[in-house]
């Protein structure tokens, strides 16, 4: 934020800022460090990760891009700075101001100076008729630099409270915006069921909430990464049959589908007779809808299930696109597990409250 200021050397109160030192210099420096790299994250990550978009959101490359930008200049800006006024300070007097740096000391007389500017770079800058001296306000104590800010004349605290506001606003929206996506893409997401693909256990109209904990988190495929990465050991528990997962399927990247989990790395898995059967056992499956058909000479799931992938088909057997279809699911394409069905509005305004709850 850009703020101008007066010198009133009736009101200027005597006193001397130094700029930080030793271990507050380094923690200063190390923490915006470890900004300006989530600042790079934060950005790679959004324009895949965020919802409802086409993923990756260009728009956020070139805006996060060029937040990025801004905060690197700046940073390399509080360097110059630390390096021309380690030790130094800037004292106000009634008469002037002086700006002492590691090899200079500069008098600034009051009736020099035309106003004073405190710049997005985080300087304050003494402009004079014919030159201008900036000081790294920045690299004073926090308390400190509001003092200092306090002990000049506004010239719009106005604008500048206006200013104040939208960036208190914006600060706080994109705070919000970044932990969502994280907790969506981490813990926890809502989902809507748009088919009948897995009736009668979950039906059209059906809101639920797909929980990211039980299986280890995914990282997204960000940019420079090959794939996707499962970070499996930080998993409660691997993908297990019967399991309802939500997935991106090998031909729709850019949608979700459910489906139930029926075959886990290991498994030989055949169809016949309309019925599945896991080892050469008959599976048990009691929330299916209809029978399940296959070609065997055509089917691209019957066989032993790779490492890496599972099987999944919906509980609507005879109206699902399922790995049937695509065939096996790489496990790194899941996103999470059906967990809590909270709402359906139909039953809901019905009064009917009969299946919400865990889903099984």
């Amino acid at each position: 934020m850009i703020q101008f200021f007066r010198f009133e050397k009736d009101s200027a109160v005597e006193a001397v800022y130094s700029v930080i030192s030793g271990r507050e210099s380094v923690k200063f420096f190390v923490k915006r460090a470890v900004k300006l790299v989530l600042f790079i994250y934060s950005t790679l990550f959004l324009a895949v990760a965020l919802p409802f978009v086409e993923t990756p959101f260009e728009p956020v490359y070139f805006i996060g891009g060029f937040a990025t930008v801004i905060f690197a200049v700046r940073y390399i800006n509080h360097i110059v700075g630390y390096r021309r006024f380690k030790g130094g300070s800037l004292k106000i007097k009634s008469d002037g101001v002086t700006l002492k740096g590691v090899d200079s000391e500069v008098a600034v007389p009051a009736g020099d100076i035309r106003y004073i500017e405190h710049n997005i770079l985080g300087n304050v800058v003494i402009r004079c008729e014919k030159t201008s001296f900036s000081f790294p306000s920045v690299l004073l104590n926090p308390d400190e630099r509001e003092i200092l800010l306090a002990s000049f004349v506004d010239m719009a605290p106005g604008r500048t409270r206006i200013y104040r506001k939208v960036w208190e606003f914006i600060d706080a929206v994109v705070v919000a915006l970044v932990l969502a996506v994280h907790i969506i893409q981490y813990v926890v997401q809502a989902y809507f069921i748009p088919t009948g693909s897995m009736e009668d256990t979950l039906i059209v109209g059906d809101h639920l909430f797909v929980e990211k904990l039980t299986y280890g988190p995914i990282i997204p495929q960000m940019a420079g990464m090959d794939g996707p990465i499962h970070l499996d050991f930080l998993g409660v528990r691997d993908v297990q049959r019967g399991d309802i997962v939500i997935f991106r399927p090998p031909h729709e990247q850019d949608k979700d589908y459910i489906k139930r989990c029926i075959g886990v790395p290991g498994d030989k898995l055949s169809i016949r007779g309309g019925h599945v059967y896991i080892n050469g056992e008959k599976l048990n499956e009691p929330y299916i809808k209809g029978l399940t058909f296959d070609d065997p000479e055509t089917s691209r799931i019957q066989g032993v299930v790779p490492e890496g992938k599972l099987v999944v088909l919906g509980d609507n057997r005879e109206n699902s696109m399922d790995g049937r279809y695509f065939g096996y699911l790489d496990i790194a394409k899941i996103k999470g597990r059906a967990f809590v069905l909270y709402w359906n509005t139909d039953q809901v305004f019905n009064l009917d409250f009969s299946r919400l709850g865990l889903i099984r």
